[in-house]
């Protein structure tokens, strides 16, 4: 088996049939890591994406791990340390994983794993991981355990009431009545009490976005959803988080991955919601939604969610997937519980392995130096510098760097 390493968009469009292959033949494989939603991921992020392909002898793609490398300011080692999370995370994702043949499962993980171990990094953050479980500890187990150590991690929110590793979802039958009859007898009688009003008031209507409104349609969703969270994540994180909700649903959209629809009444908006769709798996995963709490007299999110879930069901989809979050309304709309897990694997002594900097992190190096020399810091950005120079001899600090040279 031979573990080839990634970096350009260009060779990523070499290998894209090869990793379509891939994702049809591996049963846990999910909409983020199909070919359309990393390669558009990675042509934001170009120049620091790693996505690692096991090949085997006779020349297949038998294996896919999607990363990034970051770079950030260790306090407890007090220097730079780089880290390699999962590319596909920073943009958003609602899960992680990797792709494998599952035939050569073992080896593929074992391959990946010595791969990562010859680079220069810190930590793998591994988050949000779906998949058997069996595929994670194959590869965290296969770090050496005397330079590495691994753990699991926890995503609990909303003051530990939410816990986000557990994923419900519905397995869709062949028509809406029959997902109804599945429902709890006062859930069946809320959801038909809701369409029927959808379907008979004049002043309510659901459309779906097309091409010639998706800027408008994101805005919207991106409003709404900030409307709602402001508060409770704060005004800046929020305004963050909303944008980049704006700029994945725009480019799922464009990919014709992202099924947007938005609940107007009387021609204002007061829901909105994002779900991606896999063709391939014929699946709906909720993603993202808004509304407007304004509206009190009508459960606009409720009657959000009960159309698109029958809209999965008219389009033929075999599962909707209500994706992070054990949130008691998902059940109720018939959610069978699927638990996922978070990782991370970590080197013993904290710093990177061959206590080198990431190549492809220089620009990373030089924003956060500047950063420490601008926040007053200047012994961490004279440590910062020295590393810099010691990983790219050629490297010249200048301006507001040239007084923490460390030379």
């Amino acid at each position: 088996m031979r573990i080839e390493t990634i970096e350009t968009i260009e060779r990523l469009f070499e290998v894209e049939l090869a990793w379509d292959e891939l994702y049809k033949s591996d049963p846990h494989a999910h909409v983020y890591l199909s070919s359309d939603f990393l390669c558009s991921v990675a042509i934001r992020v170009a120049g620091k994406f790693r996505i690692l392909v096991a090949w085997s002898d006779d020349g297949r793609c038998v294996g896919l791990l999607p990363l990034i490398v970051t770079t950030r300011w260790s306090k407890p080692e007090n220097c730079l340390v780089n880290v390699l999370d999962m590319l596909g995370h920073v943009f958003d994702s609602d899960y992680t994983g990797i792709l494998c043949d599952p035939a050569h499962e073992p080896e593929v993980c074992r391959a990946l794993a010595a791969e990562i171990s010859r680079m220069p990094f810190a930590r793998i953050i591994l988050n949000y991981f779906s998949g058997p479980a069996s595929r994670l500890e194959a590869f965290t187990g296969a770090f050496d355990s005397k330079t590495f150590g691994h753990k699991a991690n926890e995503h609990l929110i909303n003051e530990g009431q939410t816990n986000n590793l557990i994923c419900p979802y519905v397995e869709l039958p062949d028509t809406f009545d029959a997902y109804l009859a599945g429902l709890s007898a006062n859930s069946r009688q809320k959801l038909r009490r809701l369409l029927r009003k959808l379907d008979s008031d004049p002043t309510l209507q659901i459309k779906k976005s097309r091409p010639e409104t998706f800027t408008q349609d994101v805005t919207i969703l991106s409003k709404l959803w900030y409307l709602k969270h402001a508060e409770q994540k704060g005004r800046k994180r929020a305004t963050r988080l909303a944008e980049l909700f704006k700029d994945v649903a725009m480019l799922g959209l464009a990919n014709g991955m992202v099924y947007l629809a938005i609940l107007w009444r009387d021609g204002k908006p007061i829901a909105a919601q994002a779900n991606y769709i896999d063709r391939v798996r014929r699946e709906a995963l909720f993603h993202v939604a808004g509304r407007d709490d304004a509206v009190r007299d009508l459960s606009a999110g409720l009657m959000l969610q009960a159309h698109c879930i029958r809209w999965a069901i008219a389009n033929r989809l075999k599962r909707y997937d209500f994706t992070v979050g054990n949130e008691p309304y998902k059940f109720s709309l018939g959610g069978v519980e699927r638990r996922i897990v978070s990782a991370e694997v970590f080197t013993r002594s904290g710093t990177n392995i061959g206590d080198k900097l990431d190549q492809s992190s220089r620009e990373d190096v030089l924003h956060l130096i500047r950063q420490l020399a601008g926040k007053g810091r200047e012994v961490e950005a004279r440590t910062a510098a020295g590393q810099a120079a010691a990983t790219w001899p050629d490297l010249k600090l200048d301006g507001e760097l040239s007084a923490i040279s460390p030379d």
